[in-house]
């Protein structure tokens, strides 16, 4: 009788992961598909050089482009929380398979950089479609006023520059625990290292504005889209394939 009684104890530990796991990995792949249909509303509009621009010309570039500035601004509102689902969702992964590891804490911490990011570089962007929901007319605007919120959008430039150290730290914690824990193929682990290294010499380059260096941004962020999208697909075939093996 201990023995079954042990027997089925111990069966039911070696489920547990997989059974926790299970609403993280979903959690993960949704707002990761969610993440990949957000992406294709596109970032706001170009506008007239920040140093140069008059505020008559800021007043036809917001003008002309109203749309595409209230769509990436309610692009940007959507993505924040989807973000921030799909960071806690692998900080619990990481927890779940590695208790007391540092790994979970920084994939949440960098994880809420990445998104503070995005959600200050959105409102400057959209700051001006607050004062028109207020029935406040651009024209009513006074100059200085408005060259000052356009400027605050360069400042957010090279903050977004900055933008690909959280992202490597992000990926790289991850990586590295699933690496450890065999959250996802190893492969893709290995891929998540990649984009994290190149995101951090993109940093350093951006910081001692090395040109040659600063290559390394465009492959940590558009390697984290790639490797966001990709790990949500993983994760959430695996919570299938998990779902199916159990029933």
């Amino acid at each position: 009788m201990t023995t079954d009684t042990g027997t089925t104890t111990d069966l039911a530990a070696r489920r547990t992961p997989d059974a926790t796991d299970r609403g993280a990995r979903l959690a993960a792949a949704g707002s990761a598909a969610v993440f990949l249909l957000l992406a294709g509303i596109g970032g706001t509009p170009t506008g007239p050089p920040v140093e140069t621009a008059t505020a008559a010309q800021i007043r036809a570039y917001l003008e002309q482009n109203d749309t595409s500035i209230r769509a990436a601004a309610l692009g940007t509102a959507l993505l924040v929380p989807t973000l921030l689902v799909f960071t806690a969702a692998l900080a619990r992964l990481v927890r779940n398979r590695l208790p007391g590891s540092l790994l979970a804490d920084l994939v949440i911490g960098a994880g809420v950089l990445v998104v503070l990011r995005l959600w200050l570089s959105g409102a400057a962007d959209a700051m001006t479609l607050v004062q028109r929901l207020d029935r406040t007319d651009l024209s009513d605007v006074d100059d200085a006023t408005l060259r000052g919120w356009y400027g605050t959008t360069n400042f957010m430039h090279f903050f977004s520059d900055l933008w690909a150290a959280p992202i490597a730290v992000l990926v790289v914690a991850f990586s590295l625990a699933a690496l450890r824990g065999r959250l996802v193929a190893r492969w893709l682990a290995w891929a998540g290292l990649v984009v994290g290294a190149s995101a951090a010499v993109g940093t350093v380059g951006v910081a001692v504005a090395s040109r040659t260096l600063a290559w390394g941004w465009f492959g940590g962020l558009f390697g984290w889209v790639v490797w966001t999208v990709a790990v949500g697909a993983a994760l959430g075939i695996r919570a299938v394939r998990t779902r199916r093996a159990g029933s």
